[in-house]
């Protein structure tokens, strides 16, 4: 039998050689990463550190909150925040003067022990105040800001008062800063549930008064010159108001709603209401897309003669 051959014996005898695959050739997957030595502590400490961004607010509103109660404390035994002075804003009819004895407040006392609720309730018991805000300016002073009221018009009930838009009744006299167009305001009249003995700062505002301010607050807004021929208001039933003109006392009946186009259309009938119609007596605006004009004869009633229409 003939030898083997070397190549031969070496091919049998030698193990068969494959190429190693490696892991990235496989369907181009990447290798996997092996966690660094620390990798779950430093998840936990990112963790912890969100936690610490949603407390932190909590905490500083905390903080906020002790303070704003501990600081006066603090700060009572100071002689560093003695009150020196007091700053009054928004004066327009009252001084400062005026403003100070009703406060009460008095030179040395501790800037941080004043209680602003009794200062700004003292304050506003004036009959002319509206609302006081205060405020603390360290080290040695309050602020005080004032809104005072404004007279809207007359009303007259066991004596003559000004009455403001809330229904506040103010002094009669005028006052220093006022000018004559703050007191050529029409009364009101005729309104039941106010009658009696009153002082200035009381509230007497019924339904039907506060109708009637409304009104006549929004009709100034619409047209300020017109309002002037306005010299008194009283009450009708049904959500309406009666207006006496200055001059020979036309009498207006008018509803309290769409207080603009109401004008309107009155100013419009007054160009052509004493041309058209001899010795007119009232104005009657109730009824939609009529005015009625009655004489002197109707002026008791709307129901019975001398009344005219107009479009």
């Amino acid at each position: 039998m003939a030898a083997p051959s070397s190549t031969a014996k070496r091919s049998s005898s030698s193990p068969s050689r494959r190429r190693r695959i490696l892991p990235e050739k496989r369907g181009h997957r990447q290798p996997m990463a092996v966690p660094r030595e620390g990798g779950a502590a430093g998840g936990s400490w990112r963790r912890g550190l969100r936690r610490l961004w949603y407390i932190f607010p909590l905490v500083i509103a905390g903080v906020a909150i002790w303070g704003g109660a501990k600081l006066p404390g603090l700060f009572a035994g100071s002689q560093e925040f003695r009150l020196q002075a007091l700053e009054v804003k928004g004066l327009r009819l009252l001084h400062g003067e005026q403003i100070l004895r009703a406060s009460d407040l008095r030179e040395g006392q501790n800037l941080f022990l004043v209680d602003l609720g009794q200062v700004a309730a003292r304050v506003e018991a004036l009959p002319w105040v509206r609302k006081v805000y205060l405020e603390r300016r360290p080290p040695d002073r309050l602020r005080l800001y004032v809104e005072e009221r404004r007279r809207l018009a007359w009303v007259r009930l066991d004596r003559l008062y000004g009455i403001d838009e809330d229904g506040v009744l103010l002094p009669a006299e005028k006052m220093e800063g006022e000018s004559r167009g703050d007191l050529d305001l029409p009364l009101l009249t005729g309104f039941e549930g106010i009658e009696g003995n009153r002082t200035p700062g009381d509230q007497v505002a019924t339904p039907a008064l506060q109708q009637a301010l409304d009104w006549w607050r929004q009709a100034r807004q619409e047209d300020a010159e017109f309002c002037l021929n306005i010299s008194e208001i009283q009450p009708l039933a049904g959500g309406n108001v009666r207006l006496l003109l200055v001059g020979d006392g036309l009498e207006v009946r008018v509803p309290v709603d769409r207080v603009g186009e109401r004008l309107q259309v009155l100013k419009d009938m007054m160009q052509r209401i004493y041309r058209e119609f001899p010795e007119p007596a009232y104005l009657d605006l109730r009824f939609a897309g009529q005015a009625v004009v009655g004489g002197k004869a109707a002026q008791q009633s709307s129901e019975k003669g001398g009344e005219h229409g107009a479009g």
